[in-house]
């Protein structure tokens, strides 16, 4: 039989494992099938690969040394940035019983499927026509994204624009991304290499007793950055072993370049948290034109209240809203506290209310033409309310 053909046929074979999910027939079973039949699916798809494939597997392991060890350094570098953002944002309750008797349980419902999954991976692309090794790498990462998906909540992931979205860039790109990274570590490293991206992050987060409190659009990030960046390093060494690029492109996509991207993306990702003393802020209204214009971002710096004098453009609090204003007077409450009259350069009389002191949240440095127009472009065709999405500007006149 043809390798192709085997492929093929274990390709049916493969999504004939979630028909069960698909046509709703695994409700019928309850847990029992998540703990009992889909474990034994996979096992039975994994005896069928071994058996009847292997003969025909051509690993191209040369690199695999090499590999494995940057696959290793990428999982503790993910796992450790992943865990160190919960001192930042906060932790939360495992909601994995990580009783003895819970974290075995887990790992029956886990480990099989896993195990099979990247042994097929490496029987699939290591038989692949090698004249067409991209195509065939794609189409075999998308294959197990859609095996990854939750059949269960399918329906709901198109149900309006909003879940669309966030299913989109919470899970769709990250495992896309994930299972083409696993391909590609699968045809220079072996199931093994796959094995150790796959299996340590799942098998920690089933062990410890509270995990990072850290919203999806963090997490998403963070699925997505690793597996880019270390396959574009791994991809660095393996051209560099085979001497396939030459010394002015080794400056270009070299170790140099590799980390320059990274703590790149690193940096924005902690700009993007806020972790800094500025952070960026969308405005979506024109109260302040002509000086600042709707779609523009602005950076917005930390003060003490006592520092900001009349003429400044503030940052403050209202109603769950921020609004971005300038102070046109300032003076003191019947508390002998400071506060602020505002008003938009655009509006016609200043702010309804006098800004008290713990309302204010920043002073504006600087901004930034139309970059956040995207922003507010998603926000439209989501069909939700700005205000709901992202830091607004919204004052309030008479």
């Amino acid at each position: 039989m043809k390798k192709n053909l085997k492929i093929i046929i274990l390709t049916i074979i493969m999504l004939s494992s979630i028909t069960f999910e698909v046509f709703g027939i695994s409700t019928s079973f309850g847990s029992f099938y998540s703990y009992i039949v889909k474990p034994l699916i996979w096992i039975f798809i994994g005896i069928i690969t071994y058996f009847f494939f292997r003969g025909d597997t051509l690993p191209n392991l040369k690199h695999q040394k090499d590999v494995m060890f940057c696959t290793f350094v990428t999982t503790l570098l993910y796992f450790a940035t992943y865990f160190c953002l919960g001192y930042i944002k906060g932790f939360a309750h495992n909601p994995y019983d990580t009783t003895m008797k819970g974290v075995l349980t887990n790992l029956w419902v886990f480990i099989p499927v896993v195990l099979v999954k990247e042994y097929v991976r490496y029987y699939m692309i290591n038989n692949a026509d090698k004249k067409k090794i991209l195509l065939n790498a794609l189409l075999i990462g998308i294959l197990f994204t859609l095996i990854d998906f939750n059949v269960y909540k399918f329906s709901s992931y198109f149900s309006n624009s909003l879940n669309t979205f966030e299913f989109i860039f919470q899970t769709a790109v990250p495992n896309l991304i994930t299972n083409l990274y696993l391909v590609y570590i699968s045809y220079y490293g072996g199931y093994k290499a796959t094995l150790i991206y796959a299996v340590i992050p799942q098998l920690l987060m089933y062990i410890i007793p509270i995990l990072p409190g850290i919203d999806w659009a963090t997490t998403s990030i963070l699925n997505s950055i690793f597996p880019f960046f270390s396959y574009i390093y791994i991809n660095y060494l393996i051209n560099k072993f085979e001497k396939t690029l030459n010394r002015k492109d080794n400056k270009t996509v070299g170790i140099k370049g590799f980390v320059a991207m990274l703590l790149f993306v690193i940096l924005m990702l902690c700009f993007g948290l806020g972790l800094f003393s500025v952070e960026p802020l969308v405005i979506a209204s024109n109260s302040m034109l002509p000086k600042i214009r709707k779609g523009d971002i602005v950076i917005i710096k930390d003060v003490d209240v006592k520092d900001i004098k009349k003429g400044d453009v503030i940052r403050y609090k209202m109603d769950g809203y921020y609004v971005v204003h300038r102070v046109v007077l300032i003076r003191n409450d019947e508390n002998g506290k400071r506060e602020f009259i505002t008003k938009g350069d655009n509006n016609n009389d200043i702010d309804l209310f006098a800004v008290k002191e713990e309302q204010v949240a920043g002073l504006v440095k600087f901004d930034i033409p139309y970059l956040g127009y995207p922003t507010l472009i998603v926000s439209k065709l989501l069909n939700t309310n700005v205000d709901k999405k992202v830091t607004v500007d919204k004052g309030r006149v008479n």
